[in-house]
């Protein structure tokens, strides 16, 4: 019997230690939701962490002194949060999923109170019986094991609460778009200055070193989890905005022919990522590379979702972008190290969604600012070796006019002010995993030009721009 107390013991503390990590990991896997190594390590090992501790506490009810049963109201609601868990770890978290992730965290953080409950009374009980009768059964539980259950969870949930406040009081200011107090008064002082690697553009890196063009090129592999977007963009004026477009490629050839490659840059800032970015543009001249598979990518997926700041709304391509750093980790050639990528977006899907879904992309505050970067654009000396002039300008024009609420010269307002996405990303039906109630935004980007798409004998993407 004295061994079979004693294992019991021992199983009862591994069951113990293995509820405390696995309290401490959700609270730090709830409270943040970066896209960097530890917290996916986090996030792969929260499932594991969760399995081993139901087997630790079903092997311990069933040892001799065990102190708790199977069927009680605190193990019960462990068994419940364990089966979501369950399914969860291998349907994923994402949207769809909802539900089950909500009855999950609930029935897990009433599990915990109960259990906490239970061991509190344990604990009363042993300090009781070891006054009145140390030998009794009671008086053999460890009233530290309270102690340190109810000190972990404490500490767990002021963690959790502080961070989640902070987190939403302080939003990141890297995500907020303010204009300078004075504008620059040339293109020396837009962007990066004239030694940055995209200049006469504004747009940089966050260390204004290349990125790689694979990068910007791979948003093939974005379809698995987004076929309708990715359908969407292999339409749009975005897919084709660099030498796929004839129209384009013929005023860069003339451009260069003309005036010299540095300042044909202005255009590749928003319009060449896979060229531009990976310093390839800069070095030869575009006849020579315009037919490449990097000339002939577009803008991708990356063009927009890797932009991590915007500097102001006075367009030029005024963003950053920066190289994510589990992006070797996604598109590595390791079939082990890819799906367990694409498991830990499934399983976890919130450091994909914060790496790729910066407030300026969905707020409704900041996406008319976010698209002036690119849609709002002026030449200068450093462009056209005359002076100042302002080029197309979508941003200011929609300010200006009745649609956007902000005008006071219009004739026409609408019954509600609309932003870029309200015309341009009506939202669709689809089953896509980023969808909100069945529907996402179309990439389609449907605006004026039916040009591009009748060339390419695109019907669908003609008759979305004339709808």
């Amino acid at each position: 019997m004295a061994d079979k107390s004693q294992s019991g013991g021992r199983a009862g503390r591994i069951a113990v230690i293995l509820g405390l990590l696995l309290v401490a990991n959700s609270a730090y896997v709830a409270a943040f939701g970066d896209a960097n190594l530890f917290y996916v390590a986090n996030a792969l090992i929260h499932p594991l962490l969760g399995g081993a501790a139901l087997a630790a506490v079903i092997v311990y009810i069933f040892k001799s002194g065990s102190k708790f049963r199977l069927a009680e109201p605190g193990m019960y609601l462990f068994y419940i949060s364990a089966g979501f868990g369950i399914f969860l770890a291998l349907a994923g978290m994402t949207r769809p999923h909802s539900l089950a992730l909500y009855a999950h965290v609930a029935t897990g953080l009433a599990a915990v109170l109960f259990i906490l409950l239970r061991l509190r009374k344990l604990a009363k009980a042993a300090r009781a019986g070891r006054r009145l009768a140390p030998t009794s059964d009671a008086a053999s539980f460890d009233p530290r094991v309270y102690s340190l259950s109810a000190g972990v969870m404490m500490v767990s949930a002021f963690f959790y609460l502080t961070f989640a406040a902070y987190h939403h009081l302080h939003p990141d200011s890297e995500f907020q778009i303010q204009n300078p107090s004075t504008a620059p008064l040339s293109m020396d002082g837009e962007g990066g200055g004239p030694t940055s690697l995209l200049f006469p553009s504004s747009a940089t890196t966050v260390d204004d070193r290349p990125i790689k063009s694979k990068f910007f090129m791979d948003s093939e592999s974005c379809q698995k989890c987004h076929p309708d977007i990715y359908a969407q963009w292999k339409s749009s004026m975005h897919h084709f905005a660099s030498f796929n477009n004839q129209w384009y490629r013929k005023s860069i050839e003339y451009m260069q022919d003309t005036i010299g490659i540095r300042s044909s840059m202005w255009c590749a800032g928003c319009h060449d990522h896979a060229l531009a970015f990976a310093d390839l543009m800069q070095k030869r001249p575009i006849r020579e590379i315009e037919g490449t598979p990097e000339g002939q990518n577009g803008l991708g997926c990356m063009s927009c979702h890797s932009i991590v700041h915007v500097k102001d709304s006075m367009g030029q391509g005024g963003f950053v972008m920066e190289y994510p750093p589990l992006d070797e980790l996604a598109s590595s050639k390791n079939p082990v190290l890819h799906w367990l990528h694409n498991y830990a977006v499934l399983l976890d899907p919130k450091p994909h969604r914060n790496a790729f879904l910066k407030p300026f992309h969905k707020d409704p505050r900041l996406v008319p600012e976010f698209c002036s970067a690119c849609h709002k654009v002026h030449l200068d000396v450093p462009v056209n070796h005359y002076r100042w002039i302002r080029g197309f300008d979508d941003y200011d024009n929609w300010q200006a006019s009745g649609v956007s609420g902000l005008g006071a010269r219009s004739f026409y307002y609408p019954p509600q002010p609309q932003m870029c996405v309200d015309c341009h990303m009506p939202l669709v039906p689809s089953k896509d995993f980023a969808n909100l109630n069945g529907f996402v935004h179309s990439h389609r980007f449907a605006a004026a030009n039916t040009a591009v798409p009748a060339s390419y004998g695109d019907k669908e993407q003609v008759q979305a721009v004339e709808k």
